[in-house]
């Protein structure tokens, strides 16, 4: 590519708007293109969008930690005293474009880069689409080994598997009545559902939904667990109710038309958080009731004794996860040893004297292998390395 078709993408890049022929070139010049020419091009890119600078001061006083589209090498150029970065004037968009290649970039705020102590002996591959569906006569269907197509039929409800997702065929309401559905995903498993109404529903790592094969009634009403993202049907006459689970214990109601949403209702987590995209939704919690109506970019929070906190925050971030990225945005160590958990299927310790309330920004791939991670992880600072059982220590 020449410098003038790499500048054009790039701002084709910042818009969504894109060819993957574009997007092949820019691979290919990405892997070949000296450091020198990486970074005068992503200079040029700041130069470009001058009101990028403009930044929050939590923005700007980020520190970008580099890793995975670039080699060993290229990562150590970034860090030589010879080349002084002016990375302030990087916003997360152009350290997300060095990196379309790998899928990786990390910011650890007002941190202080570490070389690395530890090295992996044994690695972990992400996890993947997959999922245990459990029929109303309680018998179980393992979608990670299924086929495409026709995987069973309830009472005149057929259900059928395509590339990673779920639906419900038309359903003869003479043929009996809904038979009730569990979709449920182990650790290191993820997947989607379209309810028989056409809502779209993904489930993250240890989670679940429970549904009719059909909605009977005035009402659509299904029950969550985990963390679920639902794109709900719009039917006015047919208003949708989700039931929140946690270990087994009720947490609170969201009634919806039709709306985009977030549940994140996993025991380990201090509250169950309700996250708006789009629409309104009315949560409730407690006895009495207490109920909050949630505008887009609102978070309802219920905490232990039922008592709602409604929040402003960046839905993208909460909802990374659905788009195959970890995002540690204003989190803390502890919830990133929890979100690895679950996805990688492993063990975490926090040892003694490492402070837990660093902050951080930025994403990681949940594609990447754990080594990966845990060498981003490394290079931010934070040190850790992986037993040969599979547990990740975190150390001072």
């Amino acid at each position: 590519m020449t410098q003038e078709q790499l500048y054009a993408f790039l701002k084709d890049y910042t818009a969504g708007n894109y060819s993957e022929q574009d997007y092949l070139a820019f691979r290919h010049w990405l892997d070949n293109a000296a450091m020198e020419e990486k970074l005068a091009v992503l200079d040029k890119y700041s130069d470009l969008f001058p009101e990028l600078t403009a930044q929050p001061s939590a923005d700007t006083r980020r520190i970008a930690m580099i890793e995975a589209a670039l080699d060993e090498s290229t990562f150590e150029a970034l860090r030589k005293p010879a080349r002084v970065l002016n990375i302030r004037r990087w916003s997360a968009a152009a350290a997300a474009v060095l990196l379309l290649g790998a899928g990786a970039w990390w910011l650890l705020k007002d941190s202080k880069s570490k070389p690395a102590t530890v090295a992996q002996h044994v690695n972990v591959a992400p996890g993947k689409a997959g999922a245990i569906l459990t029929l109303g006569d309680g018998s179980q269907v393992v979608l990670d080994s299924a086929g495409n197509g026709l995987i069973a039929v309830q009472n005149g409800a057929s259900i059928v598997l395509d590339s990673g997702k779920i639906g419900y065929g038309k359903h003869d309401r003479q043929n009996g009545e809904p038979q009730q559905n569990t979709l449920s995903t182990p650790i290191g498993r993820q997947f989607k559902v379209v309810l028989p109404d056409g809502t779209l529903v993904w489930l993250n790592a240890a989670s679940s939904i429970q549904y009719p094969t059909y909605f009977a009634g005035n009402n659509r009403e299904v029950t969550v667990t985990g963390e679920v993202y639902m794109q709900v049907a719009q039917d006015h006459n047919h208003p949708f109710r989700v039931t929140i689970q946690s270990d087994g214990q009720h947490e609170g109601t969201v009634d919806v038309l039709g709306t985009d949403f977030n549940i994140n209702a996993y025991p380990d987590e201090s509250a169950t958080k309700v996250t708006l995209i789009s629409g309104a939704v009315m949560v409730s919690a407690g006895t009495p009731v207490q109920k909050e109506m949630l505008k887009p970019d609102q978070q309802a929070a219920i905490h232990e004794n039922s008592k709602i906190t409604v929040l402003h925050v960046n839905a993208d971030n909460v909802t990374a996860w659905k788009n195959g990225y970890f995002d540690f945005e204003e989190n803390d160590l502890t919830m990133l040893m929890r979100q690895l958990t679950r996805w990688y299927g492993i063990e975490t310790e926090i040892q003694k004297n490492v402070p837990v309330d660093i902050e951080f920004g930025g994403k990681i791939s949940r594609n990447l292998m754990l080594s990966e991670v845990i060498k981003v992880l490394n290079q931010a600072g934070v040190h850790c390395y992986l037993t040969n059982e599979k547990k990740l220590i975190v150390i001072p």
